[in-house]
């Protein structure tokens, strides 16, 4: 299977998760309840609340696992954009000849720029976890094979690489989306997380369960790899599961070696030829 053709032909099968649409259904729906109940002043109000827990609870607390500052925008939106809901009052608009006043009319200025800049960092991907990535290209140059599958982790390579260069490797993973990432005692282990999954990893971080996909780098540079069996059956063929897994482990060794030779663009360059959608 060609370049060309990876790119197109993808190895996973589609992904149908709508669980990112959640909050937003719920919002709505609370919004909706409590303005028929008590009132359209209300329901602002209780909205505006909302987007402060999303503020603290989503945005805030995923920049504190993940130490990716583009959260920072999302939660300074949240805020802000409760804030107007907030301070908004229907009335305003009657007394002031169908103006806001000024202070509400400042934050909702502030709402507009801060989604403009916002939606630009959501078509960038700069909030997308791209473990569907990493997988499809594990899977790019390996072919259907009767080989079953095994919850055991297998070794696949090792590098050359201090402590410290390896859990600096794992944080730039983590802080751009790559992979979760988790320091043990003895070693590094990467998971990578597919959107719709990164609340199991970002709420309930505990990783390296059978249940999950992680690559493991001791501190030795030994890397292992073991891919759980929800992922594996996600492929669309019965794809040569040890060659699979080689190249899983090939891919972050490959990744760790641009990361060393400071070519660290080249990394997020090779994931971005995989084209799927932001919420993907």
């Amino acid at each position: 299977m060609n370049y060309i053709n990876n790119v197109i032909m993808r190895r996973l099968k589609p992904d149908r998760n709508y669980i990112g649409l959640v909050p937003f259904i719920f919002s709505l729906v609370v919004f909706a309840l409590v303005s028929v109940i008590s009132g359209f002043s209300i329901g602002l109000n209780v909205l505006g609340a909302i987007m402060w827990i999303y503020a603290f609870g989503f945005a805030l607390w995923t920049y504190i696992k993940t130490s990716n500052h583009y959260f920072l925008v999302s939660f300074f939106y949240l805020i802000v954009f409760g804030l107007f809901l907030i301070s908004f009052e229907p009335y305003m608009l009657k007394a002031n000849g169908g103006r806001l006043d000024s202070q509400t009319a400042v934050l909702l200025i502030v709402v507009f720029a801060t989604w403009l800049i916002l939606a630009y960092l959501l078509t960038k991907k700069k909030f997308k976890w791209r473990g569907r990535e990493v997988m499809e290209l594990a899977a790019w140059d390996v072919e259907e094979g009767v080989d079953s599958y095994t919850d055991r982790p297998r070794p696949v390579g090792k590098i050359e690489a201090s402590k410290y260069d390896i859990i600096d490797f794992a944080k730039y993973l983590k802080r751009n989306l790559v992979f979760m990432s988790v320091v043990e005692e003895n070693r590094v282990l990467l998971s990578p997380v597919k959107m719709g999954s990164e609340f199991k990893v970002t709420y309930k971080p505990f990783l390296g369960r059978p249940d999950q996909t992680w690559i493991t780098i001791d501190f030795d540079g030994s890397v292992s790899v073991q891919i759980s069996k929800t992922d594996y059956l996600d492929y669309l063929d019965n794809l040569s599961f040890d060659h699979l897994s080689q190249s899983l482990g090939d891919l972050v060794i490959e990744f760790y070696d641009q990361y060393s030779k400071h070519d660290e663009v080249r990394i997020m360059d090779k994931i971005d030829t995989i084209k799927i959608g932001i919420f993907s």
